[in-house]
């Protein structure tokens, strides 16, 4: 119920006598209580959130000294129980709590019929943004007297902005209804609708639409042979240049070695080589007789014949005496 609501934050325990597990914390969107004091439960999504990021449970003591420094400086504050979960139900929100056995026999005995949250909120928006607890009353009341430096310091709370409106236009939604506009699925779409698109979510993201996505080890064996065929055209390009050079009587089947490196690594270098170079062993590659006179004469190579070929790398024979 939205409006003006009185005291119904402070709920009456249940009335027979013995200590319920779940208690009614929060009414739903905005409440004041008898100090006349507005508070708003705008987003209770973010206080789950925040208490299952914290990671502890949270205290219900007896008529708040856990948040009064006078209490807690006479010595040890006694917990009545703790809030162990919280839930969004029908209502507003709610905690489950563990009651120590005391707590169990003074709201036995009726000696405490009231709990009271205690929680920070933004002293503009009124937008409750942190619950620290709760405490067992006996008057029914909003306990926020004793909050007032950390209402107005806010350095537990979430940051806000301000000048910002009050809510999103979504955040007072039940968190069915959100995730369901979220999915992009119908107003009228109940929890199982928004569990079946989630759960399709999830096998869209372990079964991937392979005409989408390439697996990984494929793409890594296509980029292996890419590159092998690289490198492959790169040896055959180096050779064919060294062998160019060769011919054209620029180095020596000695300088081969040599000159295939400097052509693999820097082929502008080597080019730079044979630009500013003369083909000094042109003649090495031709025939020195008329092809007439050669054919006509065996000649024998020498020793010194073949030593020369053997130093300047050529084949044995190609010098003749």
């Amino acid at each position: 119920m939205r409006g003006l609501v009185s005291g119904t934050c402070d709920r009456a325990l249940a009335p027979g006598g013995d200590a319920p597990e779940w208690v009614h914390l929060f009414p739903e969107g905005p409440m004041t209580g008898r100090d006349g004091r507005e508070f708003d439960l705008a987003d209770p999504g973010a206080l789950l959130l925040a208490f299952q990021s914290g990671g502890v449970d949270l205290p219900i003591d007896y008529e708040h000294q856990n948040d009064r420094p006078e209490a807690r400086g006479n010595g040890p504050v006694p917990a009545a129980g703790w809030i162990k979960e919280l839930k969004l139900a029908a209502g507003g929100l709610w905690g489950r709590v563990e009651w120590t056995a005391t707590a169990r026999e003074l709201i036995g005995n009726r000696e405490y019929r009231y709990i009271s949250p205690s929680f920070l909120y933004h002293p503009k928006t009124k937008a409750i943004v942190k619950l620290k607890g709760a405490g067992l009353v006996h008057n029914p009341n909003l306990h926020l007297t004793a909050l007032a430096n950390e209402e107005t310091d806010m350095a537990d709370a979430p940051k806000t902005t301000p000048d910002a409106p009050k809510t999103a236009p979504d955040a007072k939604l039940p968190l069915a209804q959100r995730l369901a506009k979220l999915l992009g699925l119908a107003p009228d779409a109940d929890e199982a609708d928004v569990a079946a698109a989630i759960a399709a979510l999830l096998s869209e993201k372990d079964n991937p639409d392979p005409a989408k996505f390439v697996p990984v080890e494929a793409m890594q064996d296509l980029l292996c042979d890419r590159n092998a065929k690289l490198a492959t055209m790169s040896e055959r390009a180096v050779s064919g240049t060294v062998e160019d050079a060769l011919k054209r009587g620029f180095i020596t089947p000695a300088m081969r070695p040599w000159a295939t490196a400097l052509c693999a690594q820097d082929p502008e270098s080597f080019e730079r080589f044979l630009a500013s170079s003369v083909p000094a062993f042109a003649h090495l590659g031709r025939e020195l007789l008329p092809a007439a006179f050669a054919s006509q004469t065996t000649v024998r190579g020498s020793a010194e014949a073949e030593a020369i070929c053997r130093q300047l790398g050529l084949p044995a024979g190609t010098l003749k005496d």
